[in-house]
């Protein structure tokens, strides 16, 4: 029976970028049960980890900050759990932060907002990669059609960019943006990349950090009846 939750920072570095979201579940999972941590698994024939990812991280992708959650059925000290843990990760798959949070805490995926991103491009000119995203940042609708499979999606592309901004890096440029990443909408970093310089392609994608829905007891009395409550 569950009893605890856990929620982790991991970053997935550029010797693993390209191994699927499988693999990294799996990874955790025998990292976990090598620290003989107590995790929680599901009923059923086939049971299943209790590990909670916010929005696994596309094949190619680098990230600094990716989101699980661990839910264990007996309580741990959460100084013990890192203890524990640390031992059994690698330098490409390490852990940034640990916490303890609420067993009541909306899943990560159901609590993600915003994904920050940084984005480095080479053999640019830096000026017109300026104009580009200003062009870009000045607009109020960027049309965007987005191609799966057999179906089509429209929809503006500028209301899903809340941050775009370029910086100068040896030998090119550095994009960074944040982007729509909620239940309606997922933006993703290459997508701005080819609105605002079609044909340029990135040298490497790193996520930088995931904004998470925080409720409050406040702002969920403000939501029901117009007013905060003590």
């Amino acid at each position: 029976m569950a009893v605890q939750r856990f929620r982790i920072l991991f970053r997935k570095g550029e010797r693993v970028r390209y191994i699927s979201h499988l693999d990294v579940l799996r990874f955790w999972e025998r990292a976990i049960r090598r620290a003989e941590l107590p995790l929680s698994y599901s009923q059923g024939f086939t049971p299943h980890p209790k590990l909670a990812f916010a929005s696994p991280l596309p094949l190619g992708f680098m990230s600094e900050a990716e989101v699980m959650d661990v839910t264990l059925d007996e309580r741990v000290d959460a100084d013990d759990f890192r203890a524990r843990l640390l031992p059994e990760t690698t330098p490409d798959l390490f852990v940034v932060g640990i916490s303890e949070i609420a067993l009541s805490t909306l899943a990560p995926q159901a609590a993600i907002l915003w994904a920050d991103y940084r984005v480095d491009i080479v053999t640019v000119d830096p000026g017109a990669v300026r104009s580009a995203v200003d062009r870009f940042v000045g607009c109020s609708e960027f049309p965007w059609t987005e191609e799966k499979k057999e179906r089509s999606k429209t929809y503006n592309l500028r209301s899903a960019v809340a941050l775009l901004d370029a910086a100068p890096l040896d030998g090119g440029m550095r994009l960074t943006m944040r982007l729509q990443a909620d239940a309606a909408l997922t933006a993703r970093p290459e997508q701005v990349l080819e609105a605002i310089l079609p044909g340029i392609s990135a040298l490497a994608i790193t996520r930088t950090g995931l904004i998470l829905d925080d409720p409050s007891p406040a702002r969920e009395a403000w939501r029901r009846v117009g007013q905060y409550q003590s």
